[in-house]
């Protein structure tokens, strides 16, 4: 042994590549460390460069970035989402669908990329638009089967607070950006109806990550942020481009890097640690419990305010009678239920210490077996 080394201690030893990835805050089996880590390095930095280029125009020509990088950045977030399902066996059903999404957008991508990135006045909708918009049924069925292995208790009416809330950011979006939008749209019916699409089936995929939030009694994990995160991002991206695309200025070239971030986010939720199934369930109190409750109520009433000094379309005024409705939805199935009817006290029956001292019955001493039964 070499001077100043320390002498090795019964029953200790060198920790191994099992016990590394223990440590580390992913879900990452040790023989996969190396790979994994090289992976995750070359998907950051063509990230990283992609939003450079596209932001301040430095770094060459942006046909680079904006097809290889971006194309490349979301096929390698595919695979990872993919390869979690397939190489970790908790939850593999929820990250299937997720891969399945994923993997939906960026054969679209790389496909358009092919059809379409040198025309400079490409058709809308395509065959692309199709695998673009099964995402969404992909991502809603990953989120219902992790909602069923990381939440113990399913309160719906605590889910559908995601929902009325949902419905008035409907509103206010028809109101505000859809509306106009349309008014001043220089395509025909189809591209509109696929245009809006995209943002009001993100804003739904947000009202249902909301409602789990809910369930989660406010404190989501950082899993469940990774994917709101991912989906409010890909939800901004998609918003500015039907804007664009219905104005017959689309020009995604400036933040194509959004949509790859929000694909990095749900990658990085993939493998990243959370709690055991059935953990995280935690009894919602106070304000916590009704504050979306309240958010959506208060916004029904600012609509209904607003119609009364402006015009208000049949759409914002349908939207708020359903909120309406799902609040009296939440208040049937939360109302309280009536439990097994207690037998009243027996003034004779040993023990009984009267309804006036305020201190609970004491146990009958009779025998050990009436005793047990009370303790």
């Amino acid at each position: 042994m070499a001077c100043g080394d320390a002498p090795a201690t019964l029953g200790s030893r060198v920790p191994g590549p099992e016990d590394v990835s223990r440590s580390l805050p992913f879900v990452v089996p040790s023989g996969l460390l190396p790979g994994s880590a090289a992976v995750w390095t070359v998907l950051v930095l063509l990230t990283l460069l992609e939003a450079v280029n596209e932001i301040f125009g430095v770094g060459g020509p942006s046909e680079l970035y904006e097809v290889w990088f971006h194309d490349a950045a979301l096929a390698m977030a595919a695979a990872l989402v993919l390869a979690r399902a397939v190489v970790v066996p908790a939850h593999r059903r929820a990250w299937l669908a997720f891969g399945v999404a994923m993997a939906t957008w960026s054969v679209a991508t790389i496909a358009w990329s092919i059809a379409y990135g040198g025309d400079p006045n490409p058709p809308y909708p395509t065959f692309a638009d199709v695998l673009w918009l099964l995402w969404y049924p992909a991502m809603v069925i990953g989120i219902a089967e992790l909602i069923r292995g990381h939440v113990r208790q399913f309160e719906l009416h605590r889910w559908m607070d995601g929902i009325a809330v949902t419905l008035l950011v409907l509103v206010v979006g028809f109101a505000a950006v859809v509306q106009p939008a349309t008014d001043h749209s220089s395509q025909g019916l189809l591209a509109t109806v696929v245009d809006f699409s995209y943002p009001v089936l993100d804003v739904l995929v947000i009202g249902t990550i909301l409602g789990v939030y809910g369930l989660l009694s406010w404190r989501p994990n950082r899993m469940w942020v990774l994917i709101g995160a991912a989906v409010v991002t890909m939800a901004v991206a998609d918003a500015a481009f039907a804007v664009q695309q219905a104005r017959g200025v689309a020009d995604s070239g400036h933040y194509d890097f959004v949509w790859t971030v929000g694909a990095v986010a749900i990658a990085l939720a993939a493998w990243i640690r959370a709690p055991e199934s059935g953990a995280e369930h935690v009894r919602v109190t106070g304000m916590r419990a009704v504050v979306l409750a309240l958010v959506a109520q208060a916004l029904a009433i600012g609509i209904q305010i607003y119609a009364i000094f402006g015009e208000v379309g049949k759409s914002e005024r349908v939207m708020t009678a359903l909120v309406l409705v799902i609040a009296s939805v939440q208040i049937v199935l939360a109302r309280p239920r009536a439990g097994p009817e207690v037998a009243p006290a027996d003034p004779a029956r040993p023990g009984y210490s009267g309804p006036a001292s305020g201190l609970p019955e004491s146990a009958p001493a009779a025998s050990s077996e009436s005793s047990r039964r009370w303790k």
